[in-house]
C-alpha cells in the first residue's frame, strides 16, 4: 500500500514533472517507431516522412528529457543563484584541487583565498585569534569569545553566496548605541556563538550560510593574547597596542605561552600539499600562528611547498625598515624551524602617486634582497602580484596563479625525483 502511494505521488498536480515525463515517453515511442518504419518504407515520400518524424521526436526527446531534469534540480539544488555548470565545475574540478593550507589573518590572507578558490575548493585558511581592537575586541571583552573579525574576512572572501550577502556580512554600523562600529558579521557569529554552544560550531554553521569552498578554522580555541618585546627591552601585551609603540620588535609572543592548537589544523597540516603563509601583519597575523608549538612542528615535518608571500609593503609600528629576507628571519626565528622552503617576492612595478601617499603613512616598499635570500637556502620565486587598484596590497588573482604556477613546479621536480 505504501509503495502504491508512493507511486500515486509522481501523479499530484504542480510537479512540474508528468508533462515532461509523457513528452519523454511519447518522443522515444516515435523515435523507436519511425525507426523501424523507415527501414521498411520502399516508398520515398513515406521515407521522407519517417525521417521528418525522427527528427521532431529526437527534438522532442532531447527537450523533454532537459525539462525533466531541470524539474529535479530545481527541487533539490539548494544553490540556485548558481548556473548548473559552475555547481559541476566545482563539484568534479575544484574538488580534485590541491589540498592548500594558508596561514595568517587580517585582509592579506583573505585577499589570497579570493583567489585561491578559483583553482580549489579544498582550502584551509588557519587564523590568529589574538586580535584585541575594534569589533572583535569588544565583542572577544564582553562575550569571552574568540576575536570573530579575521574569520569573518576569510569566510566572506571564500564565500558563494550573492554578492548582497557578501556585503551584509561587511557591513559595518555606523551609529547606535552600543551598535556603532561593530560588522553585521561579526554579530552573527557571536549570536551564532550563543545559539551553537560553541565558536566552533559557530564558525562551521556561518559557513553553511555563506556557502563557502574550503573551511575557515581558528588556529587554536584557547583564549590567547600577545606579549611583543622591543630592542630596547621594553614590552607591550596586546595584539592592537604593539604598533603603537613604533620601537623595532625584537620578538612575539603568546599568553599563556602553551596553547593547545585546534586539532582540525593539524590534520590539515598533515594534508596539505602546499602550505602558506601570508601576505600581512608579521608579527601580529602571521607569527601569532606558529607560536603554538604543535602548529609549527607538523608543519616543519612536511616535504611540500611552504610558501611565504612577501608583503609589497612595509607596516608602520611592525616591519618599518625590514627587507624581504628580515620578514623570513623572524618567521624562521620564531618557529625555531625550519617551516618556510620559498617565498614569491613581487617585481611589479609600483604606481608614484601611491607611493607617496603611503610614504605619508610611513609605509615603504618592502627592499628585495634576494642573495640573502637565497643564502637562507630558501628558493625565490619572483612575479607581478600587485594590485592595480588604488592601494599597494597583493592582487588576488595574480597571487593565486603564481601560487597555482610555484605548486606545479614543485610536483612535478616530486615526481621527477621519485621517477630517478
Amino acid at each position: 500500500m505504501k509503495k502504491f502511494i508512493k507511486v500515486i505521488k509522481w501523479f499530484y498536480p504542480g510537479l512540474k514533472i508528468k508533462r515532461w515525463f509523457i513528452l519523454l515517453s511519447l518522443s522515444l515511442f516515435f523515435v523507436i517507431y519511425s525507426s523501424v518504419r523507415f527501414s521498411k518504407d520502399k516508398d520515398v515520400l513515406l521515407k521522407v516522412f519517417d525521417a521528418f518524424l525522427f527528427t521532431f521526436s529526437f527534438i522532442g526527446l532531447i527537450a523533454g528529457l532537459k525539462s525533466l531534469i531541470k524539474s529535479f534540480f530545481e527541487v533539490i539544488w539548494s544553490e540556485k543563484n548558481k548556473e548548473l555548470i559552475d555547481v559541476i565545475y566545482e563539484k568534479r574540478f575544484l574538488s580534485k584541487g590541491p589540498k592548500v593550507v594558508a596561514i595568517g589573518g587580517g585582509t592579506g590572507l583573505a585577499t589570497i583565498l579570493e583567489g585561491l578558490k578559483e583553482y580549489t575548493s579544498n582550502i584551509t585558511a588557519v587564523v590568529a585569534v589574538a586580535d584585541e581592537g575594534g569589533s572583535s575586541g569588544r565583542l572577544r571583552e564582553e562575550f569571552g569569545i574568540l576575536p570573530p573579525g579575521d574569520i569573518r574576512n576569510c569566510l566572506v572572501s571564500l564565500a558563494e553566496v550573492p554578492q548582497l550577502m557578501r556585503d551584509l556580512f561587511q557591513y559595518r554600523f555606523e551609529e547606535g548605541d552600543g551598535i556603532k562600529g561593530h560588522s553585521f558579521g561579526n554579530l552573527f557569529i557571536t549570536a551564532m556563538t550563543q545559539v551553537s554552544g560553541s565558536f566552533k560550531d559557530a564558525i562551521k554553521e556561518s559557513s553553511i550560510v555563506l556557502a563557502i569552498r574550503g573551511k575557515v578554522l581558528p588556529s587554536s580555541l584557547d583564549s590567547l593574547r600577545l606579549r611583543a618585546e622591543y630592542s630596547d627591552g621594553t614590552a607591550k601585551v596586546g595584539e592592537d597596542k604593539i604598533p603603537d609603540e613604533e620601537k623595532t620588535i625584537r620578538r612575539v609572543c603568546l599568553i599563556p605561552q602553551e596553547a593547545k592548537p585546534n586539532p582540525e589544523v593539524i590534520e590539515a597540516i598533515r594534508e596539505a600539499e602546499i602550505i602558506l603563509f601570508g601576505p600581512g601583519s608579521l608579527f601580529t597575523s602571521i607569527i601569532p600562528n606558529i607560536l603554538i608549538g604543535d602548529i609549527a612542528d607538523e608543519i616543519a615535518k612536511r616535504n611540500v611547498k611552504k610558501l611565504y608571500l612577501c608583503n609589497v609593503m612595509t607596516q608602520q609600528g611592525e616591519t618599518d625598515g625590514f627587507t624581504a629576507s628580515d620578514h623570513l628571519r623572524m618567521i624562521l626565528f620564531h618557529a625555531r624551524k625550519d617551516i618556510v622552503n620559498c617565498c614569491l617576492v613581487n617585481s611589479g612595478r609600483l604606481r608614484y602617486q601611491l607611493l607617496i601617499k603611503y610614504a605619508e603613512e610611513k609605509s615603504f616598499p618592502v627592499v628585495f634582497d634576494r642573495e640573502r635570500i637565497k643564502r637562507m637556502d630558501i628558493d625565490v620565486f619572483e612575479a607581478d602580484v600587485v594590485s592595480k587598484r588604488n592601494y599597494l596590497r597583493h592582487d588576488s588573482k595574480k597571487s593565486a596563479k603564481e601560487i597555482m604556477k610555484i605548486y606545479t613546479q614543485g610536483k612535478k621536480k616530486w615526481r621527477d625525483s621519485k621517477n630517478k
